[in-house]
Order: C-alpha cells, then sequence, then structure tokens
C-alpha cells in the first residue's frame, strides 16, 4: 500500500518543503530514504514497484558451509539485500562472523552495503570502491584466483562474473534473492502522478524503474526523475525518462543530496 506522509503538526523546514517525493524501493528499504526526505522538509509518498522474496535457500546454505570451510578465496557482496539473505543463512546454519576467516577479499559494493555488512554480522569489508557501481566492485577486486562467492538477485548483471573471470577467478553467483513486481501500484498514488501532485521520483535501482514504467501509463509519470547512478540513468533513459539529476556518490547520501538539487 501507498503510505504517504501525513504526520500531524508542521511541517519541518528544509530543502524539501512542500515537496512530494515518490519513494519506490521495497518495503524493508524504503523507511530509511523516507525518514531522510521526511527530515529535509518533503513529504514521502511509499509506493514500491519491487518486492524481495526469498532466493534459492539451500544453494545459499550450502555455499555458506564452503565459505566457513575456507573454500572461497573472494566474496563479493552488491546489494544490503544479499547481505541480509547470506546473514540469514549464516545464522540458520549455526556460524558466525567466524566462517569469513578464510577469506583473502571481503568486497562491498558501497557504503550502503558495507553498513549493512555491519550491522547484520559485524564484518567491516577489506575492499569498498569510490563509486558504487557493479563495474567499479568489479575493477576493484585485484587478479587473482580460487573461487568467489556472489550472494546476489535473481536479475543480477553478468558484468561482475565477466570481469572476475577475465581476472582469473572462479565465480559462483548464488541466487540469494528474488525481485519480483507487486500486482499494482496504489489507485491513489496514480491519481496523484496524473494530476502532477507527486514532484519527485526516486530511482534507486534499474529494477524500480522498470516495474514503473510497466505500472504506469505514461500520463502518470509525472515528475522529476532523480537517479542512483549511472546504470539506473541508463535504465530511465531506455524507457524515455530522463533523470532531472544523477546522484554523485551513487549511495543513499548521494540520492538524497540529488532530490535536494532536483528540488531547486
Amino acid at each position: 500500500m501507498a503510505e504517504p506522509d501525513r504526520a500531524g503538526g508542521r511541517p519541518a523546514e528544509g530543502p524539501l518543503r512542500g515537496r512530494r517525493v515518490l519513494v519506490p524501493r521495497s518495503p524493508a528499504q524504503a523507511g530509511e530514504l523516507s525518514e531522510r526526505v521526511r527530515a529535509l522538509g518533503g513529504e514521502p509518498v511509499q509506493a514500491p514497484t519491487i518486492l524481495i522474496e526469498p532466493g534459492d535457500d539451500d544453494a545459499l546454505r550450502a555455499s555458506v558451509r564452503d565459505l566457513a570451510d575456507g573454500a572461497f578465496t573472494v566474496l563479493c557482496l552488491t546489494s544490503p539485500n544479499g547481505v541480509a539473505a547470506l546473514a540469514g543463512a549464516v545464522a540458520a546454519e549455526g556460524f558466525d562472523a567466524r566462517a569469513f576467516a578464510p577469506l583473502r577479499i571481503l568486497a562491498a559494493v558501497g557504503s550502503g552495503t558495507a553498513a549493512a555488512l555491519w550491522d547484520h554480522l559485524r564484518l567491516v569489508p577489506d575492499l569498498v570502491p569510490d563509486r558504487a557501481t557493479t563495474r567499479a566492485l568489479a575493477d576493484a577486486v585485484p587478479p587473482g584466483s580460487g573461487r568467489v562467492l556472489l550472494p546476489r538477485a535473481d536479475i543480477a548483471s553478468v558484468v561482475l562474473t565477466e570481469v572476475l573471470t577475465d581476472k582469473g577467478y572462479e565465480p559462483e553467483d548464488v541466487v540469494a534473492y528474488r525481485t519480483v513486481a507487486p500486482d499494482a501500484l496504489p489507485p491513489e498514488v496514480l491519481t496523484d502522478l496524473a494530476d502532477g501532485r507527486i514532484d519527485l521520483l526516486a530511482f534507486a535501482s534499474s529494477s524500480t524503474v522498470r516495474n514503473f514504467v510497466a505500472l504506469t501509463a505514461p500520463s502518470q509519470r509525472r515528475g522529476r526523475v532523480v537517479s542512483i547512478g549511472p546504470v539506473t540513468t541508463a535504465t530511465c533513459r531506455e524507457l524515455g525518462l530522463e533523470p532531472h539529476v544523477e546522484a554523485d556518490p551513487h549511495d543513499l547520501d548521494g540520492l538524497v543530496d540529488a532530490l535536494v538539487r532536483a528540488a531547486g
């Protein structure tokens, strides 16, 4: 369901005051962005265009057992969702952070994923690229050998796998979680979009963009588009949505700053 923020009292002062921001992230991830928007005086409208479902639990748990046995040289984490799924498998197998000790490199794609790694497992990654993109993560891993564990979404890009293979590794993708689209967006959100009552559209992934376009008519794709990074921007343009601002850095902080710039 959509959750327009209609808390009582006078709206907070800030650069987003008077702006309504569509937050199409999954319910588990929408809260932090909504809080940031609210703190800057804006009104978040939570209307998920993506839902997160469990992945291949048996395969993920088997990979955790292999991890604890020292079978993997590198572990690359590409999203907070992947971290949460991996942490669940670690707990289900009766392990803790010591299962990661045999790794040579523990890598996270960006600050949000690194923060999730600490929150769930009290681990600090060895490697976080300057740019929070899958390509930057692939480029940052030094050449080497051995198996690389990639617990990712079912729709993950092949870029990471291809680059790591070229560098001498044996990457192993495991579906840690699946992304699906809801059946529809709430009618009130569609009406607000068509009537221009939502000012900013905050996209944090390509899948949220694709599902948004699938769930809306062209007349409902109004508002200034804000993209978290180049991959999401490319998807927006592919589908006829021109971003007004692209975040830099490509993380939640950058997305919030980009919203402020777009609102200005």
